[in-house]
Order: structure tokens, then C-alpha cells, then sequence
């Protein structure tokens, strides 16, 4: 049944509704109440009260108003009785002479006061209709006053059509406190098949009131679905991943942020990465667990944020938000900006953030690059690689003064291929404490506690007199052996300094490199920054790589892959002992 805004479709039931009820409206002329009545047990479905949604439902304030007229003026009984309403406009009404409603949630369209039989006002609500649909059609919308520590939900899920008490006599006067609508719904669906929704909300200072009364009023709510929802609650939720390193924090004053290259403030902080340890997450990552904060009703805040106050997550502002890629921080109602740290490099240039005086900030455009190498520099445990520029003011690449390039981090772009340090049972590096046998290619470590053949494929580091890298063939509790196919040991050593390390296979089989250019402000050899750079990427190994040279350049994009291919190493050759 839809909302009914004809006193024809109202009747009145000579019974109670917890009696056998015969109509939609009871009066009990003794204690002066008004029950609108929706029943099982009545019969006439088309006029029922309560509709399944229940907000489609209820009966319109007029509605009710004009039936209550007709029945004081055909009803010789009722007659009798004072008349129980007056109407101010046909939004805004008053139950008068003692009469009270018993269920204020079925009216629609309109707020009203009750007034005592003296005349004195009792209570006064407040009517409360959104505009606009709702992607979610089982969102459950919900309200807060300004110093609310809870939220109050609407009667039921969907649009909102109903009023709210904002004021009783000798009790809560809530008239003249802002007052905030919000719908914030949990993603929907199982995973890998998850529909997500924008959060909405919309106060009274939206719609230019400072003080509520008994009429009614109109709050835009419109919703829909967000895309940059793919995860559910217990996802995010769930421990053990990228979202145990994350917090909010919020500050009584000012927080000073350099991280992006220039100062300024703000009073929330969102740390993305607390430990600074684990990969950092995307920005698909960050925003996720952002909105499933604000969807609790517990003390979000966590040091070192130093607000005393607990900052309810469902009540307080939204912090992020997507405008394509990026991802933007929102200023808060109470004039603070917001800042995350913890971004992922290859994410700086897709986040913006506001500060305390309402100033966007965002970092220098920075580039991350991918070095590529193909499967002979895998396959060469002694890969080296170094990046220099083509042309530079302060010296062509081939010449003396060729300029390297930097990283953002500091230090030139150059090194071993394969650096990562291992992780395995038993020893993982020794000082003077592994014996080299040349002859049979073995390296022994005492007491070291390897699992059998865990190692093979992996890198053994040297140090001293066998100094350099070497593929490893297999290996026993204490005994490696490596291949023989590539570098081998030249002398035996009873006191080899060692370490074993990771091959760079990049999650595949094709070895990478990354780094962060910061092309906004690089000036290498007195290079113009903020321009493209041309590049020379060169990369050689001993018996499996040539020596091969790739030039590429770093342009104003969020990424850059630069590859280079090495032929394979056919000739190399150092004979052991000589």
C-alpha cells in the first residue's frame, strides 16, 4: 500500500488494535489518544497502514487532518469532544486539547507539536523527508544531533519520509542543534563479486536551517553505487594483511606535514603503513578500510592522534574520496584538513590532500621506473646494472663526466640485480666461518642446519678470496654445492665470508628493478627539472650476460618500464687456480 493522502481510504476501527480492530484509525475518548491502527487481522489490505517498505506507507499529516475533520462533523459522539488538531500549513500541524498520537512513526509529510489540555506544549517533532534514491534499496538511514554519542535510525530501511521528536518539556530540547542524516551501507555480495555503495549524509546546514520546528523538512540523499568498492567487511576486516597497519589519528592541534616537500597543516592524519615495514597498499586499499571505519559506532581515533573525545566513526566526516584516480582527502567540518602517509610510491602522484586553511596539496610528480632485464641476467648471479642519461648539460653519456641517474630516495640508480637477503631454515650468513672446496665445487658451513635441497637455485655471496656470486646445484644440512655451469670457486678458502641470497625473479622469471624518479625536481648535472630525461640503461654479467645497453626515457607519466635485452655470455672463461 502506498502512502494514503485520501480520508476516504481512512476509517474508523471501533476496536484497538490489540483487539480485533475494523478500520485504520481507533480513538479512545477516554485518554484522549489517536492509534493508527495496521492489523493482520483486518480485512481491508488496500487501506493497510504499513506497507513492506515501510516508508511508502504511513498516511500523510493533511490526510489524516481532513479525516479527523470529517468524522467531528458526521460523528454525533465524537462531537462532543473537543477538536483534536489545528493545522498551521499543510506541513505543519498541532494535536491540541490533551490528544496524543500513539504512533507518531506512521505519519508522513509533515512535523507537529502536542499540546496538554492547558495549552502547554509537550512535545515537537520534526518531519524528515529525503530527496533522491538510494542504490542501496535496503540502506538503512540514520540521524545524530550535534553532540550525539550514538547514532538513532530511521523506523525502517529506504527513502525517509517520518517525523523526529526534537523536543519535550522538562526534558531533551534538541531545536537548536545542527542535525545530521546520513546513509553509510556495508558492501553487498561475496566475494569477488562485491557491490559497494557511496556514503551520503547531508545536515541541516546544507539546507539553510538553524533551528528545527514542527514542519517539515527536506534533505538531498542521493546514493549510488561505488566502483571503487571490490572488497567485503570480512576482507578488510580480516587479520594478518595490509589493513593491520593502519590507523587514524586525530589531533586537538595542528599537525605539520614536509613529507610531500612543502609544509603545511593539518589536524587528521591517516598512517597507512604504521610499521613503515610491509609493502605499502594501494590506494583501492587505503580508501576500503577508510569508509569501514566510518561505518562503526566505536572510538576510531588511535594514538598517537591526542583528541580525549572518542571519534565515532559513523558520526564523524568522511574523510576520502575517489574523483577518477585520485584519491583526495576532505576537509572536515570543523575547518581541519587531512593527510595520508604511508602511500605507496608508484600512488604519489594520484593523491591530493587538503590542509588546515582549505589549500590542496600534493607531492612533486614523481615517476616509477622498471628496470627489465631478460632471463641471461637471471641467470647470472654476478648482474650488475647502472643508469646514466643520454644527454645531460653536465655530460653525454660516453664520455668522462656521464651523469648517473638519481633516485628520489638519494644515490645513484646502479647495483647488483640480485641483492634480496634469503630466508630459510638454518645459517643465513657467516663471518670467516664457511670452508670452500674448489675441486669439488662444495662449501661447507658447520652445524649450519639447512634442509635438504631447500637452497638449490639460490645465490651463495662470497666475500675474500673467492669473491662474487654463485648459483647454488643443491645442497645438504651443511654442504652446498653449486653449478658448475656458471661462475665457479677459484682456490680453496678453510674462512670464506658468505651470505645467501634471494634471486631477483621479480614474482616470474623476468629479473626487476624499481625506483622513484622525482621528475618535478630532479637536476642531475644541472638538468632543467620537470622535463623529460633521456636515459642509457646499462646492464653485464660474467658467464651468462654480455654486456647491453637500452636507451629509453623518463616521461611525466605515473610509470616508465625501460628494458634491456643481454645476449648470452658464450666466452667468458676463468679457469680455476690460475
Amino acid at each position: 500500500m502506498a502512502k494514503i493522502t485520501d480520508p476516504d481510504k481512512l476509517s474508523r476501527s471501533t476496536e484497538a488494535g490489540a483487539a480485533t480492530p475494523d478500520g485504520n484509525v481507533f480513538f479512545n475518548l477516554t485518554s484522549k489518544t489517536i492509534e493508527l491502527v495496521d492489523d493482520s487481522l483486518w480485512t481491508d489490505v488496500a487501506n493497510e497502514l504499513v506497507d513492506s517498505n515501510y516508508n511508502s506507507g504511513g498516511v500523510s499529516i493533511q490526510t489524516l487532518y481532513s479525516f479527523l475533520k470529517e468524522q467531528w462533523k458526521s460523528d454525533t459522539e465524537l462531537v462532543k469532544y473537543a477538536f483534536p488538531m489545528e493545522a498551521i500549513t499543510a506541513e505543519q500541524f498541532e494535536f491540541i486539547n490533551g490528544w496524543v498520537l500513539t504512533d507518531f512513526k506512521l505519519i508522513r509529510d509533515g512535523g507537529f507539536a502536542e499540546r496538554d489540555a492547558n495549552g502547554v506544549v509537550q512535545k515537537e517533532y520534526a518531519g524528515i523527508i529525503s530527496l533522491g534514491t538510494l542504490a542501496d534499496g535496503a540502506a538503512q538511514p540514520y540521524f545524530a544531533f550535534s553532540d550525539d554519542v550514538a547514532k538513532t535510525d530511521f523506523q525502517y530501511a529506504g527513502q525517509v519520509n517520518e517525523p523526529i521528536l526534537i523536543f519535550t518539556e522538562g526534558g531533551v530540547d534538541d531545536r537548536n542543534k545542527a542535525l545530521t542524516v546520513f546513509v553509510r551501507s556495508a558492501p553487498t555480495g561475496t566475494s569477488g563479486n562485491v557491490t559497494g555503495y557511496q556514503f551520503v549524509q547531508t545536515s541541516t546546514a546544507d539546507i539553510g536551517v538553524t533551528r528545527l520546528a514542527t514542519q517539515a523538512y527536506r534533505f538531498p540523499l542521493s546514493q549510488a553505487v561505488d566502483p571503487n568498492v571490490t572488497l567485503t567487511v570480512a576482507e578488510v576486516e580480516a587479520t594478518g594483511g595490509v589493513f593491520d597497519d593502519m590507523r587514524i589519528e586525530y589531533y586537538v592541534g595542528s599537525e605539520s606535514i614536509t613529507e610531500t616537500g612543502t609544509t603545511f597543516s593539518v589536524g587528521v592524519v591517516i598512517d597507512a603503513n604504521t610499521d613503515d615495514a610491509d609493502t605499502n597498499p594501494t590506494l583501492a586499499q587505503i580508501y576500503q578500510w577508510v569508509q569501514n571505519e566510518l561505518r562503526k559506532s566505536t572510538d576510531i581515533n588511535v594514538s598517537p592522534g591526542d583528541v580525549t573525545a572518542d571519534v565515532i566513526g559513523l558520526l564523524t566526516d568522511p574523510l576520502v574520496a575517489f574523483v577518477g584516480a585520485t584519491l583526495k582527502t576532505l576537509r572536515q567540518s570543523d575547518g581541519d584538513g587531512v593527510f595520508i602517509e604511508g602511500v605507496s610510491p608508484a600512488d604519489l602522484n594520484n593523491v591530493e590532500f587538503v590542509d588546515n586553511s582549505n589549500t590542496s596539496q600534493k607531492y612533486p610528480f614523481k615517476v616509477g621506473v622498471n628496470l627489465d632485464f631478460n632471463t641471461n641476467i637471471l641467470d647470472d648471479p654476478n648482474s650488475k646494472y647502472f643508469l646514466f642519461y643520454t644527454t645531460n648539460t653536465g655530460g653525454n653519456f660516453g664520455t668522462a663526466n656521464t651523469v648517473a641517474v638519481t633516485k628520489d630516495a638519494g644515490g645513484a640508480v646502479e647495483g647488483d640485480v640480485h641483492t634480496s637477503a634469503a630466508s630459510y631454515t638454518g645459517s643465513m650468513s657467516g663471518s670467516a666461518d664457511g670452508a670452500i672446496t674448489a675441486s669439488s665445487r662444495t662449501f661447507t658451513v658447520t652445524g649450519a642446519g639447512w634442509t635438504i635441497d631447500e637452497l638449490a637455485g639460490k645465490i651463495l655471496s662470497v666475500d675474500g678470496t673467492n669473491s662474487g656470486k654463485y648459483y647454488i646445484l643443491s645442497n645438504t644440512a651443511t654442504v652446498i654445492t653449486i653449478r658448475a655451469d656458471g661462475k665457479i670457486f677459484d682456490v680453496d678458502d678453510a674462512t670464506a665470508t658468505w651470505s645467501l641470497i634471494e634471486p631477483n625473479v621479480n614474482g616470474g622469471t623476468t629479473p626487476r628493478v624499481t625506483f622513484t624518479y622525482n621528475y618535478a625536481g630532479n637536476i642531475d648535472g644541472g638538468r632543467t627539472q620537470d622535463t623529460d630525461a633521456d636515459i642509457t640503461l646499462v646492464a653485464l654479467g660474467l658467464e651468462k650476460a654480455q654486456y647491453a645497453k637500452a636507451a629509453s626515457s623518463i616521461t611525466k607519466v605515473n610509470s616508465v618500464t625501460v628494458p634491456v635485452s643481454n645476449p648470452l655470455e658464450r666466452n667468458y672463461d676463468d679457469p680455476i687456480g690460475i
